[in-house]
């Protein structure tokens, strides 16, 4: 079921079934929470045959698996764990911290999504006679002109069409995504209803692998050691020392131990100087970006003026923008209006009203005029 109208909610008296109305073996990607645990009764109320798999990616994995052996029980569906901790090191741990080691801020979830969550795993239960994959994210799969289109949620505080954008379209159409057409709110009443316990639970804002959120820590235990050095203005004048390049990110305001007669930003990270350059917040504004390792979900090539809206964060709002420049998987654009904090090694995802065009990984931003990829 797609809901084109995101002001026509479905009730949850209207289970999600594909358009022939076959039963499927799905394979429940289940963490134990409340998102996840939603899809599958979903799921089951429409008359699937739906198993859980619960992914072992690091030891904090251990913490969930109890949690979703009971969310699986509670909604009368079985559960078993899968251990992918090696290629979740492998994939996403190590180009983790290689990225901030060299200056960048990655972004690992949506490397994540298509390595790990949904290629490796579907791999693995296809084998077991599965035939689609669901999982409790909030965004929606239609049947395009060109094949499977990836579409925002029609939840815009809860959408999280961005993290997927590095599906490709035949990832797209082996998976189901129920919670799309549904608003968090509804989720969480239709499991109070339902007396599923799991309604209670709360998520978390941090990376799944690094414990507390802490950053610094969780590099220095991966041999990253912070190394002291300058921090600058644009002009190259020392105006402080910083603690390691890694305890910073572009556009970071706070923390930075530097004062002056206004705030100062990250502008940019330089690790072979070991320097961290800040700004005013005028001087942190860029209107052109970089894009480089371009997935398409269209059949059609990003051309030469091409008008998008762009992501270049998760938190994010879309900001207009116009293709300068585009050759194989990267292009630049320009940003009708600046904007701060556009950090490279981040994500940016480009939209035409609902529908995900691309995404890919900021290169560079600049404020420049006269400068693109076709000089």
């Amino acid at each position: 079921m797609v809901c084109t109208n995101v002001d026509r909610v479905p009730s949850f008296q209207e289970p999600p079934t594909d358009a022939t109305g076959t039963r499927r073996r799905i394979a429940l990607a289940m963490s134990g929470g409340m998102d996840s645990t939603a899809a599958g009764l979903l799921l089951k109320t429409a008359g699937h045959d739906v198993a859980g798999f619960h992914m072992r990616l690091h030891a904090l994995s251990d913490r969930s698996w109890p949690q979703a052996q009971r969310a699986a029980e509670s909604i009368g569906v079985p559960v078993q764990q899968l251990d992918f901790s090696r290629e979740f090191a492998d994939r996403i741990v190590t180009p983790f911290v290689k990225e901030y080691a060299s200056g960048s801020t990655p972004s690992p979830c949506p490397r994540c999504n298509r390595t790990i969550k949904l290629a490796l795993l579907f791999e693995r239960v296809q084998a077991l006679g599965f035939d689609r994959i669901a999982t409790g994210h909030y965004a929606r799969i239609a049947d395009g002109d060109d094949g499977p289109e990836l579409l925002r949620g029609i939840d815009r505080k809860k959408d999280q069409s961005y993290f997927l954008a590095l599906l490709t379209r035949d990832m797209l159409r082996q998976c189901m995504f129920p919670l799309g057409i549904h608003t968090k709110s509804a989720v969480r009443d239709f499991l109070r209803r339902q007396g599923i316990s799991v309604w209670q639970s709360e998520e978390s804002q941090e990376l799944c692998f690094v414990p507390e959120g802490d950053y610094r820590a969780f590099l220095m235990q991966h041999g990253i050691e912070p190394r002291p050095g300058p921090i600058t203005d644009l002009r190259g004048s020392v105006l402080g020392k910083h603690r390691g390049i890694t305890g910073y990110t572009v556009g970071q305001r706070r923390g930075l131990g530097v004062c002056g007669p206004e705030p100062y930003y990250v502008i940019r990270i330089d690790p072979r100087t070991n320097t961290v350059v800040i700004g005013t917040r005028e001087e942190s504004l860029a209107d052109l970006v970089r894009i480089r390792g371009i997935n398409l979900l269209t059949a059609a090539p990003l051309v030469i003026g091409a008008q998008f809206r762009v992501k270049v964060r998760s938190t994010a709002k879309p900001a207009s923008s116009t293709v300068i420049a585009s050759v194989h998987d990267t292009a630049e654009l320009r940003l009708d209006v600046p904007q701060a904090g556009i950090a490279p090694g981040q994500f940016a995802v480009l939209y035409a009203g609902e529908r995900v065009v691309c995404g890919g990984w900021i290169d560079t931003a600049w404020r420049n005029t006269g400068s693109d990829l076709s000089d």
